[in-house]
């Protein structure tokens, strides 16, 4: 009779299948701890060649994978328990005991008839078999040992990535400066988006623009918040929208708008010195101008005409043909005393003058747009201490403005002068150039072949525009204060021929606080961008006598 169950050998096979999955499994995590430390040192040796972000997870990524990896092979690899008990025999030399109980106690028994075994010989060997599996202890029997060849190299490529980790990485300056260009991205597509709430909430644009601009500002808002330390693609990016708002701005409306503001101002000093009035604005004095043409004598309405005259001129050379047309036609109405043709002509140089107001107005919006997205395209290129790109992505030239031109080194022509050797006949002057910039505080005198003489006297008188003079005769009148520091010099000459030089000087600090003053109630009006009130101030304070 035997002492132990048939089907008794079951659990202690399986008991016996854990341990030898364990130790299977602590074997290849020994075997294969290394390769994953190699693609470890491998990662931080690449690291030290090309800015890898999160440098320290990549590093980390192949043992947080082999460990699931070896801990699921472990678990889930497939073991029978014959396969249990044929490694058991042959690990303990059991002499196949286990795997041949397990085999007859598991096969059918018309198998086991065919084979003609014998019952008692059939019992006895598997209690044979028991008997072995209950000797059999785990832990001692299958220990779980250490693997010092595998282990040497891991512990080899332990040591070289904790180098290489701790040691100082060139490749962190860069990661930290594309860290701060993408914080600034995102803070620049914040003001970005600002500014496109400002542009829909403004009324100077036409709906159309307004949307498109709105439009524009929102992709560059979104390509910024998409920007991961790009500083290149960052630069770019303002600049296409910067070049966008530059091709529709106009390069003159800066004068226009200083223009326009001139004319308005003449037009309420017309009204209230010939009407009486104290309009508030260009519409209210052209209407009071026409309204108060019956009450004007012969020699008013002349003067009138000839000052609307006068602005009309104005109009035109700034480039409002249409504002130049109703003030001459208004001057003609004054001219001939008509009340019914002025008010006609008034309402038309209203309606122009309100055009050309809302245009410029439009226009200020976009210099204001263009100047912001320049602010931020430097910051962008200050972000992450870039130097070459904050050089690179300097203050492009503003409308207007001519590139290589510097704040008080004028390049332009002067009209009405003429380039020649020596003063020439009529009182004109031959200067054909600004005086150009030295940095001596005041400006120098012109540049040519004349005696020294010369020179010194041309440098402190400046030219006066045939305009600007108070009547048509010898004499003419400067606007501004009287220093008595001057001198005054008149000259009598025959009114010269086309395309002579007869343009007249005057004292050159007679004139400038006249021209300084514009300036500074132009800069205070924002008829000028931000980005370009330094570069007018440093010109007149170049300019200083």
């Amino acid at each position: 009779m035997s002492m132990f169950t048939g089907d008794s050998l079951d659990p202690i096979l399986a008991r016996l299948g854990r341990r030898l999955r364990l130790r299977d499994g602590w074997r290849l995590a020994q075997r294969t701890l290394w390769p994953a430390l190699a693609v470890a040192v491998l990662v931080q040796i690449v690291a030290r060649f090309w800015p890898v972000e999160n440098a320290i997870w990549w590093t980390l990524a192949p043992l947080l994978l082999w460990l699931p990896a070896v801990a699921m092979w472990t678990l889930a690899r497939p073991l029978s328990p014959s396969q249990i008990a044929r490694r058991v025999d042959v690990e303990l030399h059991l002499k196949e005991r286990l795997s041949t109980a397990w085999t007859l106690t598991h096969v059918d028994s018309s198998t086991a008839h065919a084979h003609h075994f014998d019952p008692d010989l059939l019992t006895r060997q598997q209690d044979d078999a028991l008997a072995a599996a209950h000797s059999v202890d785990p832990a001692r029997d299958f220990p779980l040992t250490w693997l010092t060849g595998p282990l040497r190299i891991a512990g080899v490529l332990v040591v070289a990535v904790l180098a290489l980790a701790l040691l100082p990485n060139p490749m962190d300056q860069i990661l930290a400066e594309r860290a701060a260009i993408a914080r600034a991205a995102q803070e620049a597509a914040e003001r970005v988006e600002e500014l496109a709430e400002e542009v829909e909430a403004s009324t100077e644009l036409t709906p159309e623009d307004r949307e498109e601009l709105a439009r524009q500002l929102a992709e560059l808002a979104e390509e910024l918040r998409a920007n991961r330390g790009d500083q290149e693609e960052a630069l770019a990016d303002f600049a296409a929208l910067e070049e966008q708002l530059r091709n529709r701005l106009d390069a003159d409306f800066a004068a226009q708008q200083a223009a326009l503001e001139a004319l308005a101002a003449q037009l309420e000093a017309l009204a209230a010195a010939n009407a009486q009035a104290e309009p508030t604005d260009a519409a209210e004095a052209l209407e009071a101008l026409a309204e108060a043409l019956d009450s004007l004598d012969e020699a008013a309405l002349e003067a009138l005409a000839r000052e609307l005259s006068q602005l009309a001129g104005e109009a035109a050379a700034a480039g409002n043909a249409e504002l130049a047309q109703a003030l001459a036609s208004l001057a003609q109405a004054a001219q001939a005393g008509d009340a019914s043709a002025a008010q006609s002509a008034a309402q038309s140089a209203a309606e122009a003058m309100e055009s050309a107001q809302s245009d410029a107005d439009a226009q200020a919006v976009l210099a204001r747009t263009l100047d912001s997205l320049q602010s931020g395209r430097q910051v962008m290129a200050q972000a992450g201490g870039n130097q070459s790109a904050a050089a690179a992505s300097a203050p492009s030239n503003q409308p207007g403005q001519n590139p290589g031109d510097t704040p008080g080194n004028g390049s332009g022509n002067n009209p009405g002068n003429n380039q020649g050797n020596s003063a020439g006949s009529g009182g004109g002057t031959n200067a054909s150039t600004l005086p150009p910039n030295t940095g001596s505080g005041r400006a120098d005198a012109p540049r040519g072949d004349a005696p020294n003489s010369t020179e010194e006297q041309m440098a402190d008188q400046v030219y006066v525009p045939w305009e600007r003079r108070g009547d048509t005769d010898g004499e003419f009148i400067v606007p501004g204060q009287q220093t008595g520091q001057g001198e005054t010099q008149v000259r009598e000459t025959e009114q010269p021929l086309p395309g002579s030089a007869a343009a007249p000087l005057v004292p050159y600090q007679d004139v400038f606080g006249t021209y300084i003053d514009a300036a500074n109630q132009a800069l205070e009006r924002e008829a000028i961008p931000a980005g370009m009130e330094e570069y007018v101030r440093g010109y007149f304070s170049q300019l200083e006598p």
